[in-house]
């Protein structure tokens, strides 16, 4: 099923899905289609890229955090896999 979601910035790594979504369903973006690797709940973020551990992640054009682990275009992005602090 396709679904609908929100880029606000061309720097965005992710985008906030518009509907509900589950694994499998197809999402559009303004760069293309993307396919959920697992369900992502209606206004969550959903990568938009591939991130590397520890790589920045760009919702609305700023920086909002990191992900601790790889994570792949089509995951969700929520308080599993983003941190805020940047440690040291």
């Amino acid at each position: 099923m396709l679904r609908r979601s929100l880029v606000v910035s061309p720097k965005d790594t992710v985008a906030v899905i518009l509907e509900d979504g589950h694994r499998g369903d197809t999402v559009r973006t303004a760069d293309g289609d993307i396919v959920l690797l697992e369900d992502v709940e209606f206004a969550h973020k959903l990568a938009i890229v591939d991130h590397a551990g520890r790589q920045p992640v760009i919702k609305y054009g700023h920086e909002i955090g990191y992900v601790d682990q790889a994570t792949p275009k089509g995951s969700w992005i929520h308080s599993h896999n983003l941190r805020c602090d940047r440690g040291t």
